[in-house]
Formats: C-alpha cells, structure tokens, sequence
C-alpha cells in the first residue's frame, strides 16, 4: 500500500519573513525527498524549489475554498502542516500541527491603529474557533510558546519549538568593508519602532555632530518616508534603501558593525539572526523575544529613544561582548517529525 503524502498548508502567506521561511521550508522538504503536497496562496511569488513539487495547488485564501479542499481529501493525507497561523476550517482524521508566526495576533500592540486592532482581535478569534481542529502549535521560540499558552486554547495539545529559518552565514561573504555602520532591517509596521530608532538618531547627531555613525534603513512604506526624510533634512546619518533584493541587503550587512532592533516583539526575529550571521553584532529591545534566541551586545528600554541613544553610545566607547546566538534552525527536525 502506497504512503500518503504530508499536507503543507502555506495559504495566508505571501511576503515578508513567512514567506522567506516557507521558501526555507519547501528547499529542506524538498532536499530530504519528502512526499509532500504544497497549499500555496495565489498571491505568493514562484518559490526558490517550486520546480521540483511534485503536487502543487495554488489557490485563494479564502476559507470557503480552503475548506472544500480540505473536505475533498479528507482521506488523502497522513498529516496535515498549516504554516499561515491558521488551522484547517474541519476536523481532519489524522493529525494536524499549526505552525504560529504572527505574535501580533496573540499580543495586540497598543499603538496598533482601531481598525488593525480589529482585524487582529477577529483573525485571533478565528484561530481561537479552529482549535479543535489541531493537535498542536508549533513556534519558533521559548517567548511564542508563552504568548500561545496565554491567548490561544491549548487544553490537550502540545505546544513545540521547532525554529527553522535560512540565512547566510558571516563565512560565505567577502567582507571589503570596514565594518562602521549600523542597520535594521525590516519594513514599517506599528511594532518594528522605526519612529523610536530615527528619534534615537537624531539625537546622535547632536550629540555626535560629524562621527554621528550612518544608520541603513529599508522601508518601502511610503507613510513613513516623510519622517524619515525630514530627520535627514534635520541632520540624522541615515540612508533609507526602500526595498531591496536580499542579495543587496547582504551588501549592506559588510559595511556594519551591528543592527539596532527596536521591536517590541517578534515570533523569531530574522533580522537578528541574519545579522549575527553576517558578523554584525545586536543591541535590541530588552524584551523576551531577544534573550529567547540570542545573547546581544546591548540592550535598552522599549519605547524609549533616549535608551536607544545611550545604548549605541555605550557600543561605540566598546569593550562590550560580541552578540551569539541561542538558537539553531531545526527544519530537518520537524520533517522528520512530519514523517513519523
């Protein structure tokens, strides 16, 4: 009797650091030959392995298409991986793991504008409706899995860390670069703290004057460019690249010395293991998220540009430690587990 493949539910997904790990994801099923079966969102670009899926369905997010597909091979899985936050819209007879990446769902930001505030709160209340429907959750850290015990039902269910996510380490590039400037990178949503950063900045400029060290930014978000561009016009060392190709990024990361990461919380936090990787240390937000998957440099108080100033300056008189990770990417790990 032929096995039945493994269902990869990746609907709800289609940019940013989701969609860097579900391209991770598919490259690691695909490497260890898994017999998989890809969900993928219409609105989601050609993946890097997307050639070699034997069984790729590519459709709307919708819940009322998901759920016929779901109710159509009902009996055609052996187990079922949502990587969207969301779990199946039926109760499957085999098992079923959700994968949780958007902690914005599980802690709303206060500063989130009334009407994101309510598209989370409704999105978590779905979720919160389709938890029978799985058997687990699955986050990339110790600080997610609280945040899942917290404010999704988890009676019965197990929740699992399996971190998994791509990124270039320090040895496979070139550095020609002297190492002297700072970087976040990240586009602009209500919890990334780009405001809190530029003021921070700012400041370092007046204090600094000429050594104030260059800041790279990459925000393509156009309500953000006019702060951003008058804190230049104010004297603030900074450089916004909009959005750029990762290749370019890589670029950017051999010409600093470390990545300032203001966000007030994260499932994972790429951008800080893609920087330590590149060789750049990290001074972040003393929050859980940062301790649950690096030691930094430095840190300083969330919401607070005067923190941030001080931070930096302390990292420029030096003699502080170099940041490491905590972490390690378990994506075979989790196939395996798939596979059992």
């Amino acid at each position: 009797m032929a096995t039945k493949p493994i269902l990869i539910d990746a609907l709800h997904i289609n940019g940013g650091g989701a969609l860097m790990i579900l391209d991770h994801f598919v490259d690691k099923l695909v490497e260890k030959n898994t017999d998989f079966v890809l969900l993928k969102d219409d609105r989601c670009p050609t993946l890097r392995s997307e050639g070699e899926i034997k069984w790729l369905e590519i459709m709307s997010c919708k819940e009322s298409v998901r759920r016929q597909f779901y109710r159509n091979h009902i009996d055609t899985f052996k187990t079922v991986l949502c990587l969207g936050n969301v779990p199946p819209p039926i109760k499957m007879p085999i098992a079923v793991h959700t994968y949780i990446h958007n902690v914005s769902l599980l802690k709303i930001p206060v500063d989130y504008t009334v009407k994101w505030k309510m598209k989370a709160f409704l999105k978590r209340t779905y979720i919160r409706h389709c938890a029978n429907n799985t058997n687990s959750w699955i986050v990339q850290t110790k600080n997610t899995a609280q945040l899942v015990r917290d404010n999704l039902p988890c009676k019965g269910k197990r929740v699992m860390i399996y971190p998994f996510f791509y990124s270039p380490t320090f040895n496979t590039v070139k550095n020609t670069h002297k190492k002297t400037d700072y970087i976040f990178v990240g586009e602009h949503t209500f919890a990334k703290g780009h405001t809190d950063l530029i003021y921070a900045w700012l400041k370092l400029a007046k204090i600094l004057g000429k050594k104030c060290p260059k800041l790279h930014l990459t925000v393509g978000s156009k309500s953000l460019a006019p702060f951003i561009q008058k804190a230049i016009e104010q004297g603030a060392n900074i450089h916004n690249h909009g959005r750029i190709p990762f290749v370019d990024v890589v670029e950017l990361y051999k010409m600093c010395k470390a990545t300032v990461y203001p966000s007030l919380n994260e499932s994972l936090g790429l951008g800080i293991i893609e920087a330590i990787n590149m060789g750049c240390d990290v001074i972040g937000s003393d929050l859980p998220y940062l301790h649950s998957v690096c030691q930094p440099s430095a840190t300083f108080a969330p919401r607070t540009p005067d923190s941030i100033t001080d931070a930096v300056l302390k990292y420029e008189r030096g003699g502080l430690i170099k940041s490491k990770l905590t972490i390690s990417d378990k994506a075979g790990e989790l196939i395996d587990f798939l596979n059992q």
